[in-house]
C-alpha cells in the first residue's frame, strides 16, 4: 500500500493544483493530505491519529483506505478533466 501511495503521491503532487483538492469533501482532503504530505511516510496509526484530530471522527485504516482511493479516484478524474479542457481551450 506504501508503494502505491508514493507513486500517486509523485504523480499528483507533480499536477494537482490546489484549488483541484480543494474541491474534494473534508474527510477526503484531510485524508489526501495524510497520504500525501509530511505525513505520507508515517506508519498508518499516526496518520488515523492526526485524522482523528483533525476531523473530530472516528477513523479505522478501512475507512482510511477506502477514503484514500474514493479521492485520489476524483482527483485522477477531475485532472484528466482539466487536461482536456486545457487541450480544447
Amino acid at each position: 500500500m506504501s508503494d502505491l501511495r508514493a507513486a500517486l503521491s509523485t504523480e499528483f503532487l507533480g499536477r494537482v493544483k490546489q484549488n483541484l483538492v480543494d474541491r474534494l469533501a473534508p474527510d477526503e482532503k484531510a485524508a489526501v493530505e495524510a497520504a500525501t504530505g509530511e505525513m505520507g511516510n508515517k506508519p498508518d496509526a499516526v496518520k488515523l491519529g492526526w485524522l482523528r484530530m483533525r476531523t473530530k471522527e472516528s477513523w479505522t485504516k478501512q475507512r482510511y483506505t477506502m477514503t484514500v482511493t474514493r479521492a485520489l479516484g476524483k482527483l485522477r478524474q477531475m485532472v484528466a478533466d482539466h487536461e482536456q479542457q486545457q487541450r480544447k481551450g
